[in-house]
């Protein structure tokens, strides 16, 4: 007759002991655990029915910078000034330098002298 050597179950539950006392998963609570994060992350990202958002810029189509800042200087035939422009749009410095410069670049507006644009 063979016998079983007693030592590898000793070992075996030995193993489990410690595994169990020092509180370290084994394997198979591993694998149940990311069964289990699986389910949750489908129920989150699940599509979840929204409400229909309302639309908070008006109706109408809002008009560019530069459509603004080369309308003020059509209304001046002879030309205006940064002053009056920044005046008349509320616009900062840089941000209206920007505009003439690229609407200079464009050919839309013509510099007639140093800080006073008109429109070509």
């Amino acid at each position: 007759m063979v016998e079983k050597p007693e030592h590898e179950t000793n070992w075996e539950s030995f193993i489990k002991m410690l595994l169990d006392r020092l509180d370290i998963p084994t394997k198979k609570d591993i694998i149940f655990l990311h069964g289990r994060l699986d389910k949750l992350e489908q129920l989150l990202y699940q599509k979840q029915p929204t409400a229909k958002r309302r639309k908070t810029r008006p109706a109408g189509r809002r008009e560019s910078a530069s459509f603004i800042v080369l309308s003020v200087i059509a209304n001046h035939p002879e030309g205006t000034n940064f002053k009056t422009i920044k005046a008349a749009t509320g616009f900062d410095d840089k941000k209206l330098r920007n505009i003439i410069f690229r609407l200079n670049k464009i050919k839309k507006i013509k510099r007639v002298t140093r800080g006073v644009y008109k429109k070509v």
